[in-house]
């Protein structure tokens, strides 16, 4: 991966790459908060398994989301048939699982695309995104090298923070998830 010098657009999708090599295939279970605003924000847990093509979203005050046998389950739409790859655009929280799978990377239908990585911390990744129309607009994301799964995103003034990631057992089912108020900062662990 090239660290530290400017990209152009036409580095975005081998960035995405060598970022999907990153992952490990596993059933995982995350959780975070989503903030629109200083005010507004929700709570969330994504269940996603890559190599089964399956996801749960279940978020604070919102009926699930999910998606399974090439179907997309949504609340408000009923179901869709869509692939594994374009479930996920509907949601910025389920895409920190599969980062790579983001419309970033300078592939030709995303806006914006990689302009510089770096490696912050111990064991994450910052890549800073610029918009294709506006050289101004910068949006990040920090991706866990031990993984692949990317834990910050701000973009478009959202913040969008994963504070736990653990391996679930394939047939594991998980318990009725629970959201507690956060009382602090959450602190990043680069």
């Amino acid at each position: 991966m090239r660290f530290d010098e400017l990209l152009t657009r036409s580095d975005g999708p081998a960035i995405a790459e060598e970022l999907a090599s990153l992952r490990r295939p596993a059933r995982y279970v995350l959780e975070g908060i989503h903030q629109e605003s200083r005010q507004k924000y929700s709570q969330f847990r994504v269940d996603v398994d890559e190599a089964a093509q399956t996801w749960t979203l279940v978020r604070q005050r919102a009926k699930p989301v999910s998606y399974r046998d090439g179907v997309l389950h949504e609340p408000d739409d009923g179901p869709i048939e869509v692939s594994f790859a374009r479930s996920m655009v509907s949601s910025p929280v389920v895409r920190m699982a599969v980062p790579d799978l983001m419309l970033r990377w300078g592939r030709a239908t995303d806006d914006v695309h990689p302009i510089l990585v770096q490696h912050i911390g111990q064991h994450s990744i910052l890549v800073t995104f610029e918009h294709g129309e506006d050289p101004a607009f910068r949006s990040t994301l920090v991706i866990d090298e031990r993984d692949g799964i990317a834990r910050r995103s701000y973009e478009y003034g959202e913040a969008t923070i994963i504070t736990i990631v653990r391996t679930a057992e394939p047939d594991e089912v998980l318990p009725r998830a629970r959201f507690v108020q956060p009382t602090d900062w959450i602190r990043p662990q680069y």
